[in-house]
């Protein structure tokens, strides 16, 4: 499987450290998400809601 990588500039606006690794943390979180996501079958993914996703503490707008 061939890798994509996809990089995102984001205005940050009073960046201190607190928000750079809370932003860190997310960023990992959403990552193993999308990976977990891609080892399910399509057909499988295509029935999946964001109800699926309500052990995960990032939003459910991002999940979908």
């Amino acid at each position: 499987m061939a890798n994509l990588t996809l990089t995102l500039k984001l205005p940050f606006y009073r960046l201190n450290q607190a928000k750079a690794l809370e932003f860190d943390r997310l960023t990992t979180i959403n990552t193993q998400v999308a990976n977990d996501l891609l080892k399910i079958e399509v057909k499988e993914r295509k029935k999946l809601t964001s109800a699926a996703f309500r052990h995960i503490e990032i939003g459910s707008m991002w999940i979908n």
